[in-house]
């Protein structure tokens, strides 16, 4: 080891971390089994030290740690530190008389002092470990703590639809008496949301991120687009209005078109096609209704649904009778009114219900 540098406490210290190359490697094996230090080399006992050290203070799983920018840290700190202790006078040492008769004294060659090598090399070392240790703890716990929870936000309707838009700029009509749930920020892979009663959404095109609709037992997949949910029990219908949807149970999926709409049946675990879609599907968020020689039945069924209102028949004659209008924007009381008038039914409330009753209708 002549031409070699010599073996120090910073080569020892990448040794015990794993961070030297193959030829200083080489030369510390080489120098652990020459049991052979120079005067100003740790030795052996140092290395037997300072391994128990480390294999104590290293903690399990931690991340590699940069020995070299560690040791520069802490030499920069030591060379602030001697730089003070060379501004302190050096103490005079004055030699003894020697006389001309004596012979002259031979001076015994300087002792080593290992104790003194320990505190200084240790320290270093330590010194090391100690940063080097700091800074692969906090490695350890950013990568092994628990993230914190997503936030979500559920959104709640009683008796009137509320719009809101999504963090990603998706606007949603949520009916009356529906619970939307959806995060505060949207994933890189894709945009879910989880939905009971009803809504309309309105979906902001991202081909990398596809927007995902949880509804019951079944899930509504699009890119971009516009349709309605209906899910307020185990049944839940999709209508299209624009664009693609895949809509999927456990057992089947469809894909959706404009002016398509298909049901799940939760009895029979299956998604059934419509043969056209209902007229007035969309009829809570667009305001207007349509019916063209509607059954009175079905015309009341569908008033409950959008008005959210309570009306019956008082016979199953008049459910036969069918009427044949539109209403924009019209409030309920004004759409009863009109349509008693129109079949020649008489309103009576009872409380909070509506019955229309009449003879029938002609044929």
């Amino acid at each position: 080891m002549a031409n070699q540098r010599p073996i120090d406490d910073a080569l020892l210290a990448k040794f015990l971390a794993g961070e030297t190359d193959p030829g200083e490697s080489a030369r510390v094996q080489q120098w652990l089994v020459s049991q052979d230090s120079a005067p100003d080399e740790p030795t052996q006992d140092d290395f037997a030290a300072f391994d128990r050290i480390w294999q104590t203070a290293t903690p399990a799983d931690a991340s590699p740690i940069d020995t070299d920018a560690a040791w520069l840290s802490v030499q920069q700190k030591m060379r602030s530190a001697d730089k003070k202790t060379e501004t302190q006078a050096d103490p005079v040492v004055k030699p003894m008389p020697v006389l001309r008769d004596e012979q002259p004294q031979t001076q015994a060659p300087p002792i080593r002092s290992n104790q003194s090598f320990w505190g200084s090399s240790l320290w270093r070392v330590a010194a090391v470990l100690i940063v080097a240790i700091g800074v692969g703890w906090s490695a350890f716990r950013f990568l092994h703590e628990p993230k914190t929870a997503k936030a979500f936000i559920t959104v709640r309707t009683t008796d009137q639809p509320l719009d809101r838009v999504l963090p990603d700029g998706t606007t949603i009509r949520l009916n009356r008496h529906s619970t939307l749930r959806y995060p505060t920020e949207f994933t890189e892979e894709h945009r879910d949301v989880a939905l009971t009663g009803e809504a309309f959404f309105d979906v902001m095109p991202d081909p990398q991120r596809p927007f995902r609709i949880q509804a019951g037992q079944t899930s509504v997949q699009v890119l971009g687009t516009s349709f309605n949910v209906r899910a307020y029990d185990r049944n839940v219908s999709v209508a299209v209005k624009t664009g693609k949807v895949r809509f999927a149970s456990k057992q089947k999926a469809v894909l959706l078109t404009p002016n398509q709409q298909a049901t799940f049946d939760a009895s029979a675990d299956t998604i059934r096609r419509s043969l056209q879609q209902t007229a007035n599907v969309f009829a809570y968020k667009t305001g207007l209704l349509v019916f063209d020689n509607e059954p009175l039945r079905d015309v009341v069924k569908t008033l409950n649904q959008v008005y959210d209102a309570d009306i019956r028949l008082a016979n199953d004659k008049i459910g036969s009778c069918l009427l044949n209008t539109r209403f924009d924007n019209t409030p309920l009381n004004a759409v009863i009114d009109i349509t008693a008038e129109s079949l020649s039914l008489r309103v009576r409330h009872e409380g909070k219900q509506v019955i229309l009753d009449g003879a029938g209708c002609q044929k």
